[in-house]
C-alpha cells in the first residue's frame, strides 16, 4: 500500500474508532453494556435524576425524596493507602438523612437490580435474593458507605476512605440511595437501610485506559 492509500485510509480508521466508543455499548449504561467485560466504571460519573426511560443513568425511584433534576456526582480516587470516594449531591430534601452505598450493577428500571453492596471481602453465606446482613461483611470498613444529612439548600456530600482498592474484575457500578441511614449494625440487619429510593450508574471506560483513580 503507498503513502497516498495510507494518508487517505487513516482518517477512515480513526473515524471507525470514534464511532465505536460512541456506541451504545459504551455510552447507552444497560446492565449489561455497562457492566460488558473490556469496560470499567470511570474515575467520576455525574448524573441529573429522572424517571426512568430506557438508558437512563441517574434514575428516581421516589420523586417525593429524590425529585426529578437532583444531582449527584461520584468521584474514586485512587491513593497511596487504598481508594477515597465521595459523593456530592444537589437539589434533595432540605433537612433529610439518606443511606447510600456503592452497589454491584449499573441501573435499570428495577431498584433490586442495582445488586447488592459492593464488598472487599464478600460473605460467602450471602447470595441472590439474600443480601448480606453479616456485620464481619456489612460493615462501613468493607463497603463503601456514604451516609449523609441534606442541608438548607438539599446538598450534601459523603466520603469513604478504605485501606484496599476495587478489584476490576468486579468494579463497583452504581451509587444507590437509600431512604435511611446505615445504623443497623446486628446479626441479620447489619448494613440495611431501607427502600432505593435512586441510583446512578457510573460511567464506563476502557479497561486499557489510564489514569488516576480507576474504579
Amino acid at each position: 500500500m503507498n503513502l497516498r492509500v495510507l494518508l487517505l485510509a487513516a482518517p477512515l480508521a480513526l473515524a471507525a474508532c470514534t464511532s465505536a466508543l460512541a456506541s451504545p455499548a459504551v455510552t447507552g449504561m444497560t446492565k449489561t453494556s455497562a457492566a460488558a467485560p473490556g469496560f470499567i466504571p470511570g474515575p467520576v460519573t455525574s448524573g441529573t435524576f429522572k424517571t426512568w426511560v430506557e438508558g437512563s443513568t441517574a434514575v428516581t425511584y421516589d420523586t417525593a425524596a429524590v425529585p426529578v433534576g437532583a444531582t449527584a456526582e461520584v468521584s474514586v480516587a485512587e491513593i497511596k493507602s487504598g481508594v477515597r470516594v465521595t459523593a456530592a449531591l444537589t437539589g434533595l430534601v432540605p433537612g433529610r438523612a439518606y443511606g447510600a452505598h456503592l452497589h454491584t450493577n449499573p441501573c435499570t428500571a428495577n431498584p433490586a437490580e442495582a445488586g447488592p453492596h459492593y464488598q472487599n471481602r464478600i460473605d460467602p453465606a450471602a447470595g441472590p435474593g439474600k443480601p448480606s446482613a453479616d456485620p464481619e461483611y456489612a460493615n462501613p470498613e468493607n463497603e463503601i458507605w456514604l451516609d449523609f444529612t441534606a442541608d438548607a439548600e438539599g446538598a450534601g456530600t459523603a466520603t469513604s476512605v478504605q485501606k484496599w482498592r476495587f478489584d476490576e474484575k468486579r468494579p463497583p457500578w452504581s451509587f444507590v440511595l437509600h431512604e435511611r441511614t446505615t445504623t443497623h449494625t446486628g446479626h441479620g440487619e447489619a448494613g440495611t437501610a431501607g427502600a432505593r429510593l435512586a441510583c446512578l450508574t457510573r460511567d464506563p471506560m476502557p479497561v486499557y485506559t489510564e489514569g488516576t483513580g480507576r474504579g
